[in-house]
Formats: structure tokens, sequence, C-alpha cells
């Protein structure tokens, strides 16, 4: 949604007993801490009201990447290890795609707020002038809004 971003790609890892989600994104040095309240607001807009034709989108956009990925056979037995590992089963492309269609506004809203609760872990790596204090982001995401607390420089 801002130009001034260069790339921002979620991800996650799943295991037995829990699970990790990453946002991994890139911005000019100057916009960096936009960068990071355009993705706490993100995160705090999701324990929110989750609108049902964005939500209908992303389950769509997930069961098309799915179903895209798993034509190649490296990542077919990738999926097949992993699951496996991860919970001792495989579930079949179309078991997953009816998951996936089965997940409600209130689904990711539970996930959110229950997410919301722990503290983040936060790596970056370059120019970090910008860079919100770790405080500042965990305050974003505790806030109602998401938005960074205002800070202010005699000198820049």
């Amino acid at each position: 949604r801002s130009s001034d971003l260069y790339n921002a790609t979620s991800y996650h890892h799943s295991y037995e007993d829990t699970g990790l989600l990453c946002i991994h994104a890139s911005a000019d040095p100057r916009q960096v801490r936009e960068m990071v309240e355009i993705i706490t607001r993100e995160f705090v807009l999701m324990a929110g009201v989750v609108g049902e034709v964005e939500l209908e989108r992303a389950k769509t956009q997930l069961k098309s990447m799915l179903m895209m990925n798993l034509e190649s056979r490296p990542v077919i037995f990738e999926d097949v290890g992993r699951q496996v590992l991860a919970t001792g089963t495989r579930k079949l492309p179309d078991e997953l795609c009816n998951l996936i269609s089965s997940v409600t506004s209130k689904d990711i809203s539970r996930v959110a707020t229950k997410m919301l609760r722990n503290k983040p872990a936060v790596a970056a790596l370059g120019d970090l002038t910008e860079l919100p204090d770790y405080e500042h982001i965990q305050m974003a995401l505790s806030s109602r809004d998401g938005r960074l607390p205002r800070t202010y420089r005699l000198f820049r």
C-alpha cells in the first residue's frame, strides 16, 4: 500500500506444538519507521473486524498459491516431509483447501489477538537510523490503532 516499501512478505513455520510467523520487509532507509508502522497497524487491524471481501480474496490467493506450488515435485516432497514431521500425517491438497475455505473473520481476529499478547522478535539489517525502539514497536502492537508513538529530535 505504500510506494516507499520495496517488499513485504509473510511466511510461517509450523511445529508440533507451536509456530512462527515472520514478516520480511524492506524499504529505503529513510522510510524504515513508516514501514514498521504499516506492519504494526496491519497486525492490530487483523485483531479487529476483518472484511469479508478481503478475507475471501486472501483465501482465494492462498489456495491458488498452494495449488500452483504443488505442481513442482520438489515442493510436494518438502510438503509431505514437513507435514509428517510436524503432525504425523499428511493432508491432501483438497483437504487443505477445505480448511482454508472454512476460516472465518472471527478466526483471524482470535489468532491475531493471541499473537499480539506475545512480545515480538525484531531483527534488522542495514541503515537502522530510522528504526523505532523495540519498546515503541511493542507499544504500537499493544495500542488500538497500531501507530508508533511520535518521537521528536532536535538534530538529525
